[in-house]
């Protein structure tokens, strides 16, 4: 039964994989100053269109992590004004040094501190569990092939993006919920835009 349940819940958030056309597969994923995301940049994900909703994405401590040294949950700045965490990508695909559309990446936020290092790369929670949300947290191993959990990719959607999880032939949008005073991200049925803002002045992202 709950495995009966755990598949009309994803199936209530899916999105055919054809909302992209196959012309687009190789297409580079643009930054908003229209030059390809790339391996070596680091890149705010903030939303597509301004509102007083709030900013870019960064990290907190929810629920039972709030006793934590590092937070891990994946959430929207709640300051309009504050472009988040930088993160960079890192493709499944070693041979890439672009980021293109619809190939699988792991996103990893870039954090100043080290204690923290090892909690930086995305995955969504509970995956192949009964949830009342999938929950998008960090702790993910970098590069990990095997980890389904942990490989997103990035679509084009009205002349912005959209974040999905495809696990198979079917991919989920990342949308948010309102948690603890956040807007945290999670698979949903209602794809949140973004776009990707270049952190100027760094090298290569590497922690």
């Amino acid at each position: 039964m709950k495995t009966i349940l755990l598949f009309l819940f994803l199936v209530s958030v899916a999105t055919c994989n054809t909302d992209t056309p196959n012309n687009q597969l190789l297409r580079d994923v643009l930054d908003t100053d229209g030059n390809p995301l790339n391996t070596s940049g680091r890149y705010y994900i903030t939303p597509a269109y301004y509102s007083m909703k709030g900013g870019g994405i960064q990290l907190a401590n929810l629920g039972d992590q709030q006793q934590n040294d590092c937070p891990t949950s994946v959430v929207q700045s709640q300051l309009v004004t504050d472009d988040g965490i930088a993160v960079y990508f890192t493709p499944k695909n070693p041979k890439f040094q672009k980021i293109l559309v619809s190939s699988p990446v792991n996103i990893n936020f870039f954090l100043d501190y080290y204690l923290c290092a090892n909690l930086t790369v995305w995955k969504v929670d509970n995956l192949g569990k009964l949830a009342p949300r999938h929950t998008i947290s960090t702790g993910a191993q970098l590069s990990n092939p095997l980890d389904m959990s942990s490989w997103f990719q990035i679509k084009p959607l009205n002349g912005k993006y959209k974040l999905v999880f495809c696990p198979d032939t079917t991919c989920y949008n990342i949308g948010i919920v309102r948690q603890s005073g956040y807007d945290r991200l999670v698979l949903s049925k209602d794809p949140m835009l973004f776009v990707f803002k270049l952190k100027h002045g760094y090298g290569k992202a590497i922690a």
